[in-house]
């Protein structure tokens, strides 16, 4: 639905994966064509009903390009959605174009990520082995939205989805190599074009910063559909906003006009489409009405909807009278009332208190598993969901004790106003090495600050006997001059600084707390943090760091207290101006930092290296609109433009 529902979350719920490309036999493509028939989906000959999730991404934006993709955040969802009974996932690929494909400033593409094909063939092979097929959507509406994007960039964007000549760049420069490559794969559900385009429409209800006629959108999705059809087995399919717009837009008619040659391959094998009850009430819902009501000429997936049960007490305060609905009706209503699939809104939702998680959405999937698992199963590992009292299990190997250091966290919102202390169980494996310092953080309010609090360390700490850490939330302090709002926290990490050396060792951390309420407990699959590092302007995974849920140690009975007492030096966001051809950059503190002068076009035109505030001459930098770019301790500080004259 709208942006505000969509939280952009750079770290995920990840369970550390025992499968990984490196490690698995290359999963041969298939050579049967898929096929939607009678309300049910074909995918590599087997006729299945959709019954699973929206991931929708793990690092927004950033799941494909020139970095490696977290695969085990990608595991830890597939053995989720397999243990619950599940079988498909719903993944954005370019997004909102923020990182790939690449492209000019005129919204021409100029080169596929380095890493993408790759990534893509991971995150399939992957799904695969737990017998999980993917609907790979490649943008989003979200491309002409300025949330984190210059007005550069969401102009480039414009310019991209209204010149006919771009989308033949993206084409035969990315889509092409990918489809050539991975196209086939049977984890694919199918190759999705957009996600809500009518949201940057100008004449279909758009609500984006920019839009564009829906005449661009259909040319898009028509000309993608066409080369799907062209080079692959595979099915071809778009999100739509609503079901109203199904029968509007997405005939085959009028797809195949848009397309420009009446291209008989211009056309979607499924119609899939979403539904958000404060919106739209029963009128245009597809939990009050069967799929025969739409009159339309093939199958319908219900692409996104709320992951838990709506009704007056949780955000749909405002929805119609009976319009409420449990989450396991729903599925069970588009079972059987003739969908072929339905796959709720998200697994890293941010706004779960509203829109709900994989927890709220298990029980349905369960329950249909249950019911009918012949029309559901697609085979791969069989998952058995844990048991017992466990704790998130963080194994280390050779960490190194130089920056970029490694952060172990969640983004999750929470609120933690009128809450004392933020407090969580730790336990040091025998033979693991005591040479840690562990600084807690918390991000806060729209900007999600950098707000640490004190570090402590691990050295003089008995081995094999749990502790607790007492952490006074007040004691948290955010860069950049923040006030602390505890009401807004958005995510909970421990940044691991090892000293003198590299750092191997097993910690168990359990019961994270604020006062006596429980946040995490790390008893259920898929609950343990991620563990990633920022490199190269992008978070990363860490790769030294395994992450998975176990069973807790039970030795070592007593629980001292100890408290972070070293207080971690504060690295704020430095000011940036230009005067003349003097680059100033102040406020930073005494902590070196790079500094990195990147032309509109993504280009890196100067390199500096500041102590402290610093003052740079750009006396051989051509006049004209630049951002520079602010790292420092293995973090992004920020970036700020400015016109060099």
């Amino acid at each position: 639905m709208f942006t505000f529902k969509k939280i952009r979350t750079a770290v995920a719920l990840c369970l550390a994966a025992g499968v990984t490309a490196g490690t698995m036999a290359a999963v041969p493509m298939q050579t049967v064509k898929d096929s939607a028939v009678a309300g049910r989906l074909v995918i590599n000959g087997k006729k299945v009903f959709i019954s699973g999730m929206n991931i929708a991404w793990n690092n927004f934006g950033n799941d494909v390009g020139d970095n490696a993709v977290n695969i085990s955040a990608f595991v830890s969802q597939f053995k989720q959605i397999k243990g619950a009974g599940g079988n498909a996932v719903r993944w954005w690929l370019h997004t909102d174009a923020r990182n790939e494909p690449k492209m000019n400033s005129d919204g021409s593409v100029n080169r596929i990520g380095t890493k993408t094909i790759d990534n893509v063939r991971q995150v399939l092979d992957s799904a695969h082995s737990y017998g999980i097929v993917v609907s790979l959507c490649l943008f989003s509406f979200d491309l002409l939205q300025n949330d984190g994007k210059t007005a550069d960039i969401v102009a480039r964007n414009k310019k991209f989805l209204t010149v006919p000549a771009n989308l033949d760049t993206y084409i035969n420069i990315v889509l092409k190599p990918m489809l050539e490559a991975v196209g086939n794969h049977p984890a694919i559900m199918c190759w999705e074009v957009f996600n809500e385009p009518e949201g940057m429409s100008s004449d279909a209800g758009g609500w984006s910063n920019e839009k564009v006629p829906m005449s661009d959108i259909l040319r898009f999705t028509a000309k993608i559909a066409a080369e799907v059809h062209r080079g692959t087995k595979k099915m071809a399919s778009t999100g739509i906003h609503e079901y109203g717009k199904m029968k509007t837009h997405y005939s085959d008619a009028k797809l195949k006009t848009a397309s420009g040659t009446n291209d008989a391959l211009a056309y979607l094998d499924f119609y899939m489409a979403h539904y958000y009850p404060e919106y739209i009430g029963t009128s245009g819902s597809p939990f009050h009405h069967p799929a025969s009501y739409w009159v339309m000429d093939r199958p319908i997936l219900i692409g996104e909807f709320p992951a838990q049960s709506w009704n007056g007490s949780n955000g749909y305060g405002s929805i119609q009278t009976g319009t409420a609905m449990t989450i396991t009706a729903a599925y069970e209503y588009a079972y059987d009332n003739g969908y072929c699939g339905a796959m709720s809104w998200s697994m890293t939702e941010g706004d779960k208190a509203k829109f709900g998680s994989f927890s709220t959405t298990e029980p349905a999937l369960k329950n249909l598993s249950t019911k009918h698992k012949a029309d559901i199963d697609l085979g791969g590992t069989t998952v058995e969901p844990p048991t017992g009292d466990l704790a998130m299990k963080v194994a280390v190997a050779g960490l190194p004790a130089s920056t970029p250091y490694a952060e172990l966290g969640i983004n999750d919102n929470q609120n933690l106003s009128g809450k004392n202390n933020l407090t969580f169980e730790m336990y040091i494996a025998a033979g693991s090495a005591t040479n840690l310092t562990i600084v807690p953080v918390i991000k806060i309010g729209n900007d999600w600050t950098w707000s640490p609090a004190s570090s402590f360390t691990l050295s003089g700490r008995q081995t094999g006997q749990w502790f607790t850490v007492e952490v006074p939330l007040n004691s948290f302090t955010p860069e950049n001059n923040v006030t602390l709002n505890l009401s807004q926290t958005k995510a909970i990490l421990l940044q691991f600084q090892p000293t003198g050396s590299a750092y191997t060792g097993t910690l168990y951390i359990d019961n994270v707390k604020a006062d006596n309420t429980v946040l995490y407990n790390f008893n259920q699959a898929g609950s343990a943090w991620n563990a990633t590092k920022w490199v190269n302007e992008a978070t990363t995974p860490a790769q030294e760091i395994s992450v998975s849920e176990a069973t807790r140690p039970t030795n070592g009975g007593t629980t001292p207290i100890i408290n972070p007492t070293t207080k971690p030096t504060s690295i704020r966001t430095p000011a940036v101006s230009v005067k003349g051809n003097i680059l100033n950059v102040a406020g930073i503190g005494n902590v070196e930092t790079s500094v990195r002068l990147v032309n509109l076009k993504g280009k890196t035109v100067a390199n500096f290296k500041a102590q402290g505030s610093a003052k740079f001459l750009l006396a051989n930098i051509p006049a004209g609109s630049y951002l520079v770019e602010t790292t420092a301790a293995g973090k992004k500080l920020g970036s700020s433009r400015v016109v060099v004259r």
